[in-house]
């Protein structure tokens, strides 16, 4: 099996669609000799900010000396993506081994698509023996399929409105579901701050012995620099403080992801986990989390950001009025259907001088001529290219240097720039 025939297979299984619930994938790994059991997990759920607070945390323990496995959802460019050791994705080989040797549980038990990934990153996380993984959900928490696990730590962050008719219509309902990762005597750590969210979660853990702790209330934060190169800040845990921090990432919002990761941190060193400070400062300097407020050039300006719902371009907005200098803003927007495009647009287009409008990849993609229709597009000078290449093209081109053009709107859609991004950048090498 080559890994082209490999990679085809495991896509054909969206077609399936998607499946909520655990009884599938509990088969499958019980075919696979239970690899979840074979390592310590750290498990993150949440609206945004767990894939960066993720990333964040592998960093650090990578940088403590520890054998990290980090699993997260969607990749950018490459499925490889998802499923990384120390920082490198799965290799092209042990994915084909994976589905080779899988195959006949994979058709015995109907799992999805998703639940083949979880059951090769937990494989290869348990064959490989890594010291730890650091776990992001897929989609809400009680019913993913990454809640097999039995986690040294769960943290939950910000909590906001998305996949309402899966998860629900309200933030309780919401907040219920993300709470399903969380598991009696385990320590959670979150980063809500919605009083609704706050609120069902202490009442929750309380009813459960779970002991919980939110970061806003936990870590101090203070003498916040922000730049578009990243952020320096102090925080005092409680137990350590930290002086003239430095986090590559950028916004204020990673400053607050950084927060729970360092209260995540905290808790590890009280099981006994050797994290100097040093670890912790070089995983803040290096993490790597891409197409998060990523600037691609300077002059014009070249910024990709993977907001994909309101909460996520209320964070882009902010940080384009606070960090950012430009003359003009030029927006490349792709949107999903089922997402709250017209609040997202409602925030983000006042900001733009000129929009370019396209189309994610993906059959979930919303047609960009239905967005001419909004109210928050009305009188802006506004160019219609569903082609995702020739409309970042466009926005380019009409670019002056002292311009800064932003894509956002959905990861589907910020990866495929990437994609061509990084091809050119190899053939100008």
């Amino acid at each position: 099996m080559t890994y082209k025939e490999a990679t085809d297979y495991l896509f054909s299984r969206r077609a399936s669609g998607m499946k909520l619930g655990l009884e599938n994938i509990q088969k499958l790994l019980e075919r696979l000799d239970h690899p979840e059991n074979q390592f310590p997990s750290i498990h993150i759920a949440g609206t945004n900010g767990k894939g960066s607070t993720a990333a964040i945390l592998e960093s650090i323990l990578r940088e403590a000396g520890y054998k990290t496995g980090l699993y997260t959802s969607p990749h950018l460019i490459d499925m490889r993506e998802r499923i990384k050791i120390r920082g490198k994705p799965i290799s092209q080989r042990d994915v084909v081994t994976f589905i080779q040797d899988s195959t006949p549980h994979i058709e015995a038990t109907g799992v999805s698509f998703f639940e083949i990934l979880t059951a090769m990153a937990f494989s290869h996380f348990a064959s490989k023996k890594v010291d730890v993984a650091v776990l992001e959900t897929g989609l809400g928490g009680r019913l993913d399929a990454t809640n097999t696990i039995v986690p040294l730590l769960t943290l939950i962050t910000e909590i906001g409105l998305e996949h309402t008719r899966i998860l629900g219509k309200n933030l309780v309902s919401i907040t219920r579901e993300k709470a399903g990762i969380l598991k009696p005597g385990i320590p959670c750590l979150s980063g809500a701050k919605h009083r609704k969210a706050k609120a069902f979660l202490s009442e929750f853990t309380e009813a459960n012995r779970i002991p919980l702790r939110f970061s806003d209330e936990t870590v101090r934060l203070s003498h916040l620099r922000l730049s578009e190169h990243g952020g320096r800040f102090d925080a005092d845990t409680g137990s350590s403080l930290y002086k003239d921090l430095y986090l590559k990432l950028l916004g204020n919002h990673q400053i607050e992801n950084s927060a729970l990761a360092l209260l995540a941190v905290e808790e590890l060193r009280k099981k006994g986990w050797k994290i100097p400070e040093r670890a912790i400062r070089r995983g803040l300097e290096n993490v790597v989390w891409r197409a998060r407020l990523e600037l691609l050039q300077e002059n014009p300006k070249l910024l990709l950001d993977s907001a994909h719902n309101p909460m996520g371009v209320k964070c882009l907005v902010k940080t384009l009025r606070t960090l950012f200098t430009y003359n003009r803003l030029i927006l490349v927007f792709g949107v999903l259907k089922d997402k709250n495009y017209r609040s997202m647009l409602s925030q983000i287009a006042p900001l733009a001088d000129r929009i370019v409008l396209t189309r994610p990849v993906s059959d979930r993609a919303l047609e960009p001529e239905r967005l001419l229709r909004l109210p928050s597009v009305q009188g802006k000078y506004v160019d219609v290219i569903p082609d995702i290449e020739k409309a970042w093209t466009r926005a380019v081109s009409l670019a002056g240097k002292e311009d800064i053009v932003c894509g956002a709107g959905s990861i589907y859609f910020v990866g495929e720039v990437l994609r061509f991004w990084e091809d050119q950048k190899k053939n100008r090498t």
